[in-house]
């Protein structure tokens, strides 16, 4: 919901009035579609859960070979064994051996189905009840929890035995808990800071939004006892000074995370564990336009008005040699920065690999002239969107509210500057074109994100102000069911040889 500062204090009361009874309308009609919602979407996922695990990969698939074998080893006791092809820390297989001795007695599952069946409740249950409905009920207009749990990259993974779940699980419910303060500030805090660390025994990568989590924590505390203005500067000047002057409340928790990071870096003397050759951090700028490219294409029901293109095509018309400029500065990212992995390149069980044959990579035409404008457009987008979302201040007045837990699920120039850095710091190092990497950008970029009141197609109404928009969020969700349908559809009904498996192999993310 906007806050108190971008609250216009000319309007009337009738308005205010009208505008309240919009809001609740709303509030109440998602709350409705959630709870009626969500036990359909879990008996679908049982369904294609019981689909994966008898009749389309009742065997290990891809990647699942290595984290199955390195969990039998901990369930078999073997704690000091490790699978050196694998580059990940325990995280999740200590999960499967917790999982595995609970369920062994009351289900006569395989292990590989029980295996999987941790995911399954993790993003069908915590994810959707523990993660997102704290954060759901600070900003009800703002996304639908039967949305984000239906997110396109991670559902795949809800019905095998990879680590994106318990990973975004845990790194976002470390937000959710600095964001909402179930257990009053200073023990939320803790918390938060210790899922922060859990989240980095599933990737190492987290640490980084652990770094978020804390500069949220530490804003919404300063913007409130240091006063934030509309000057950027002193803005982070104060922010910085808060911090120290509360390090142990606010920054010690967190700090420790970081100690122990780098402690383990020297240990490991690699970001990687295992397989390091295949993991050479590098410098692959085109992650990011990749990254905008799927972010724009799954948030394409939030963006998606003709006053929202006409922007794009005015700002064009009115700065082209800026336009023509940035475009040209994304050709030359495209030719200095690209980076070919070899496992994208010979593995057709992802759809990045047709993505890059048949789209991104075909031929010069494609890769320069059709693809940069792509990219240029895609980051608009990304920026775009978060615009109004974010939070701004009077030059001179102080904040109303007084209570960090009071404030809007908003970001302000810092923590949406900060989002930005984030981003780039956990995928540009990487050379593989994975569209998982994405998971993290995009759901902590759509959680601030406030929906455009705008129609889709027609002239907005200029008769009243509106907040929100039920449509886009309803469009949110069914789009998401189609690429899903879609996806899982091809996986199921396209199976094909592969000379060095004994199995039939099949498409995913």
């Amino acid at each position: 919901m906007p806050s108190e500062q971008n609250v216009n204090n000319s309007e009337s009361p009738e308005l205010s009035t009208e505008l309240g009874r919009d809001i609740e309308r709303q509030v109440i009609t998602g709350i409705i579609i959630n709870i009626l919602a969500w036990p359909l979407l879990f008996f679908c996922a049982i369904y294609v859960s019981y689909k994966f695990n008898t009749s389309w990969v009742p065997h290990p698939f891809i990647d699942e070979i290595f984290h199955l074998n390195q969990t039998v080893k901990y369930i078999g006791g073997h704690w000091g064994t490790w699978d050196p092809k694998i580059t990940t820390p325990p995280g999740l297989y200590v999960i499967g051996w917790l999982e595995y001795h609970v369920m062994r007695w009351v289900t006569s599952w395989n292990i590989l189905s029980i295996l999987r069946f941790a995911n399954l409740v993790g993003g069908m249950v915590i994810w959707s009840w523990v993660v997102l409905r704290p954060l759901y009920l600070f900003n009800a207009i703002g996304f639908w929890p039967i949305t984000l749990i239906s997110f396109p990259l991670m559902v795949n993974y809800y019905f095998l035995y990879y680590t994106d779940v318990w990973s975004t699980i845990f790194i976002v419910e470390s937000m959710t808990l600095a964001l909402t303060l179930p257990f009053g500030e200073k023990l939320s805090i803790r918390a938060s800071a210790l899922c922060g660390l859990i989240s980095c025994f599933f990737r190492q990568t987290n640490i980084v939004w652990n770094g978020f989590v804390m500069l949220l924590v530490l804003e919404r505390r300063a913007l409130i006892q240091k006063d934030f203005n509309n000057f950027h500067i002193n803005n982070y000047l104060k922010l910085m000074l808060h911090g120290i002057e509360n390090f142990s409340s606010l920054v010690l928790p967190y700090a420790i995370n970081f100690l122990l990071f780098i402690a383990f870096l020297v240990y490991n003397k690699s970001l990687a564990l295992g397989d390091k050759s295949s993991h050479v951090a590098g410098f692959h700028l085109v992650q990011m336009f990749y990254c905008f490219m799927f972010i724009t294409f799954f948030s394409l029901p939030i963006w998606l008005s003709g006053n929202f293109l006409r922007r794009y095509i005015i700002r064009f018309l009115q700065r082209p040699l800026i336009v023509i400029f940035e475009t040209l500065g994304i050709m030359l990212a495209i030719r200095m920065f690209t980076v070919l992995h070899p496992f994208i390149l010979a593995d057709n069980r992802h759809f990045t690999f047709y993505l890059m044959r048949k789209l991104i990579g075909r031929n010069r035409f494609f890769k320069y002239v059709v693809m940069a404008p792509i990219y240029h457009f895609s980051t608009f987008v990304y920026l775009e969107v978060l615009r109004p979302s974010t939070l701004y201040f009077h030059p001179i007045l102080p904040v109303k509210i007084r209570n960090p837990a009071d404030l809007p699920l908003q970001l302000s120039h810092i923590t949406w500057t900060a989002l930005i850095i984030c981003t780039f710091v956990t995928i540009v190092p990487s050379p593989l074109f994975e569209p998982r990497y994405y998971i993290l950008p995009y759901l902590f970029w759509r959680v601030f994100v406030e929906v455009s009141p705008e129609p889709f197609f027609n002239e907005p109404s200029q008769e009243r102000i509106v907040v929100g928009n039920p449509r886009r969020l309803a469009f949110e969700f069914w789009w998401f069911m189609l690429i899903n349908t879609i996806t899982i559809s091809i996986f199921a009904r396209y199976p094909f040889p592969w000379n060095t498996e004994p199995h039939l192999q099949r498409i995913i993310w």
